[in-house]
């Protein structure tokens, strides 16, 4: 009987980390030269998280992953190649799980799960075009722990710039 109860809630474990997991997605103008693009510059716009540490982690992240891609930072006033933008939203996500916790004539139980997801997107422009030419996506179950969200981040950012420059 026990061995029943663990082998659901493994289950419903199992379902909600499947849920939850990371999800990339990159869209971009077909046909643009993305080899033209040697320096970029952050814009303003969109909607940045208002945590101020957050917002800095993020422009970190982003700019280390566009210098591994030889891109260079520089001011909006030397005119860069690409401007970069990102936006950043919070859902929660409400579930409810039932299980018998009795083999026969059991009690039902009902437990109720609230999950924060994230969003991050992250935009490349083109001035000279004045158009995205490339987009980020990511969406990932934030945890309550800082450290946590830090590496989801992270690890959301680079599987992001694994897909640039597109080919």
């Amino acid at each position: 009987m026990r061995t029943r109860v663990l082998v659901v809630m493994g289950l419903i474990c199992l379902l909600a980390s499947l849920a939850g997991a990371q999800q990339v997605n990159v869209d971009w103008k077909r046909g643009n030269d993305f080899s033209k693009y040697k320096t970029y510059a952050w814009g303003v716009g969109a909607r940045p998280i208002p945590d101020s540490l957050w917002n800095q982690r993020i422009i970190d992240m982003v700019d280390a992953q566009l210098a591994g891609k030889g891109l260079q930072k520089v001011s909006l006033e030397q005119m860069p190649d690409l401007i970069v933008v990102y936006s950043a939203g919070l859902q929660q996500n409400v579930s409810y799980y039932g299980y018998r916790t009795g083999w026969w004539m059991g009690s039902e139980t009902i437990q109720e799960v609230v999950e924060n997801e994230g969003t991050l997107v992250v935009d490349l422009l083109d001035p000279g075009q004045r158009m995205t030419v490339w987009r980020g996506t990511a969406t990932d179950t934030l945890s309550d722990k800082s450290d946590k969200n830090i590496s989801k981040a992270q690890k959301m950012v680079a599987k992001m710039f694994q897909k640039y420059p597109p080919r």
